[in-house]
């Protein structure tokens, strides 16, 4: 049907009221109705006006939570595309077709929604546009570097706590850059930084307890 086309869901969209919100977003790409399985580009068709750090949100969330194996590569391959993106300060957001063409079950895509809208909800009631050097130019610059290290981080299989962190600390910062709020962002680089740790920390340990293993 034309509505599953490129042209019919630019119609479709088109003739949606734009949600105001992150949260209400989310939720209707999750909404039941639709085909059984959501491709990335339908979410960036979707997504139309939104500013680059709610691509990076889609992206950051799967991370946040248990998902099925593949699902965390997917996301911190593009992860790290979105940060060349930002390091570049490019002005569109560019996605190889090998990733815009992946999709996601409707079903695990609304599971993800209905856990984590109700936090992003909360969110949403104290983001406001602060600090805007930290979401604009030399920021965005600054906020690449970081998101990279965090894609890279959800790439590898970390032992013990997985991908959660990174995918959580990923998370803050786009909701930040969505809702322009510097602070929120600031937060998130916080959480990176604790992230970045502890994947360190942890895959240190797995390699010391598998040469010790090894050794015996």
């Amino acid at each position: 049907m034309d509505a599953d086309t490129p042209r019919g869901l630019r119609a479709r969209f088109r003739r949606r009221p734009i949600p105001e919100r992150t949260s209400e977003v989310l939720r209707e790409l999750a909404a039941e109705g639709g085909p059984e399985r959501v491709s990335f580009r339908e979410i960036l068709t979707e997504l139309r006006h939104r500013a680059i750090g709610f691509t990076l949100l889609i992206f950051a969330l799967p991370c946040s939570l248990p998902m099925p194996p593949g699902i965390p590569t997917v996301c911190g391959i593009a992860l790290v595309i979105i940060a060349i993106n930002l390091i570049a300060a490019r002005r569109r957001l560019w996605l190889p077709n090998a990733i815009a063409n992946k999709s996601v079950s409707r079903a695990d895509l609304k599971r993800m929604v209905d856990r984590v809208a109700p936090y992003l909800e909360r969110l949403e009631k104290i983001c406001k546009p602060r600090f805007p050097i930290v979401t604009d130019s030399v920021g965005k610059v600054l906020i690449g570097l970081v998101v990279l290290a965090l894609g890279f981080i959800m790439i590898l299989p970390i032992p013990f706590v997985g991908n959660m962190p990174p995918g959580i600390a990923a998370s803050v910062i786009a909701m930040g850059m969505t809702e322009r709020d510097g602070l929120l962002v600031l937060v998130g680089t916080v959480a990176s930084a604790i992230a970045i740790t502890l994947a360190s920390v942890t895959t240190w340990a797995a390699i010391l307890a598998i040469v010790n293993y090894l050794a015996s």
